[in-house]
């Protein structure tokens, strides 16, 4: 197992529990397998024994391990029909190996008339004419993964900034705005490289490996819905295809 922890983001305890449960969903850790001593598991990833104690119990009690007294913790992997409740359920990217931690830097938020840019979307998509645009650079196990383009309405009394956010958009959402997603539509396909990069967004652009030799990557065009059911947000993602893929487990 290899650390691929980001600072000051997510609760170091949630990290690891994120990176172990996408591990086990895409079977790098395989089920019934046992895992390595808390000791050593802490001591690999860097951290507090208690911190990391942490994590396996939250995996636990989402049915993802199972505690043996005497014995140690064995990897229980969730059966077809089970539903695992994760902070990136909704986040369909990992390593061509499997797994890998979702981290994001915030390139840049806007307040764009959103009619301009989809025309299509503007009438059903929130109740104001403006919205935010969001850009992010991802990674996968802090590897540069994918762009993204986010879209969320954005009525006067609402304010985002590239302080404001963290990994998660959805979970600030729910925090932070009042909404939460409950369904999303992928369309996936692939599609020429936008006319933006992270480079040009950076204060330090060494600082990203941002690899667009190739002008054509895979593409993800996602419409998301929340509690009501109506529109909340309207994505486009580009993603490395020699990096990272898009996943969907059928349930």
């Amino acid at each position: 197992m290899k650390s691929a922890l980001s600072k000051n983001r997510l609760p170091l305890h949630v990290e690891i529990s994120e990176m172990l449960a996408r591990e086990i969903q895409a079977g790098i850790l395989a089920d019934g397998s046992r895992l390595a001593s808390e000791r050593l598991m802490a001591d690999e990833l860097g951290v507090a024994v208690g911190t990391l104690r942490k994590a396996l119990m939250e995996l636990t009690q989402k049915g993802l391990l199972e505690r043996v007294q005497g014995s140690g913790n064995y990897v229980r992997k969730p059966k077809q029909s089970q539903h695992i409740d994760t902070i990136y359920s909704f986040f369909r990217l990992e390593l061509i190996k499997g797994g890998g931690l979702p981290t994001a830097q915030v390139l840049s938020v806007e307040r764009l008339n959103k009619a301009k840019h989809f025309p299509a979307l503007g009438p059903q998509f929130g109740t104001a004419a403006d919205g935010f645009r969001i850009r992010r650079l991802r990674q996968l196990n802090s590897i540069d993964s994918a762009i993204e383009e986010i879209w969320i309405d954005a009525p006067k009394n609402r304010h985002v900034s590239v302080e404001d956010l963290s990994d998660s958009l959805y979970l600030f959402y729910r925090e932070n705005l009042k909404f939460w997603i409950t369904s999303a539509e992928d369309q996936v396909s692939i599609n020429q490289m936008p006319d933006w990069t992270p480079t040009a967004f950076a204060k330090d652009p060494t600082a990203i490996h941002f690899n667009n030799e190739h002008k054509v990557w895979g593409y993800i065009e996602r419409q998301s819905y929340d509690q009501n059911n109506m529109l909340a947000e309207y994505s486009m993602t580009w993603f490395n295809p020699w990096v990272a893929r898009y996943v969907a487990r059928i349930k």
